[in-house]
């Protein structure tokens, strides 16, 4: 009898051990396969798709390597789901390592309120502003009869006599004027009149060789604005002509200051 009673007994526990260390057999090799597959995961995130200039991202390569400029490839990762290991490389992230940086000048810091560049003395000079500043040019070939100014930085009013300027193409233009003016001819008028003031004869002539009749021989020009004579390229006697540069006048309500900074504070 007892060992009918034992028999049941142990065949319950051999079968319920069985059961159990099947169980457990099955829990750790699925921990097993899960941390295989993760391992393997880990690795293929960890392999560079491909390797790319420091200083140039067009230029890439399958393989480790030098850049043209003789810098050591940096490895570029694929796509990480952590945001922690973004640190590590991502897709499009470029891994550069302290030697690299310390090549590249990196450095970073820490934002704060102040001045974005320190106080530097650096030598400097004062100029004439040169959006204000008007080159006189002739509009037809003559000869300076007068020069009204007579040296570099003189201080001239709008208005002012420059130069006086004997061109036959003036008198010309004045011949005509008088011509058109003694036919009585509008037409006529109207173009010998505009041809004057494209020569750049002022109203007060054209005024008076309407009034008068009489022809100058030659023809005084004023500063069209006031400033300083900036450059003055020419003397009396000169010959000059359209591309000739008379002078330059500068405004000197606005001026400029040329500083000269190193590179090191640039």
């Amino acid at each position: 009898m007892p060992i009918k009673s034992t028999f049941p007994s142990m065949v319950v526990g051999v079968f319920l051990g069985t059961f159990l260390s099947s169980i457990l057999w099955y829990l750790l090799s699925g921990a097993s396969m899960s941390h295989d597959e993760t391992e393997r995961e880990s690795q293929k995130s960890s392999e560079p798709l491909y390797w790319v200039a420091p200083m140039d991202d067009s230029y890439r390569r399958d393989k480790p390597g030098k850049s043209p400029m003789g810098m050591d490839l940096v490895p570029v990762y694929a796509e990480v789901k952590d945001s922690s290991d973004m640190a590590h490389g991502g897709a499009g992230v470029v891994m550069i390592s302290p030697q690299v940086q310390q090549n590249m000048g990196v450095k970073t810091e820490k934002v704060r309120v102040g001045a974005l560049s320190p106080r530097i003395k650096v030598a400097g000079a004062v100029t004439y502003d040169e959006d204000e500043i008007m080159h006189i040019h002739p509009r037809v070939e003559g000869w300076i009869e007068t020069l009204h100014i007579k040296s570099q930085g003189e201080e001239v009013k709008a208005g002012q006599p420059l130069y006086t300027l004997y061109s036959p193409e003036l008198v010309n233009a004045q011949e005509e004027y008088l011509l058109a003016l003694k036919r009585n001819d509008k037409r006529l008028i109207d173009g010998a009149e505009q041809r004057l003031n494209a020569l750049a004869l002022n109203e007060r002539l054209i005024d008076d060789l309407k009034k008068n009749k009489r022809i100058s021989q030659t023809v005084t020009f004023n500063a069209p604005q006031s400033g300083v004579v900036e450059a003055l390229a020419i003397r009396e006697g000169f010959f000059v002509q359209p591309g000739t540069t008379i002078m330059s006048i500068a405004k000197i309500k606005r001026v400029w200051v040329q500083a000269e900074v190193p590179s090191t504070y640039a």
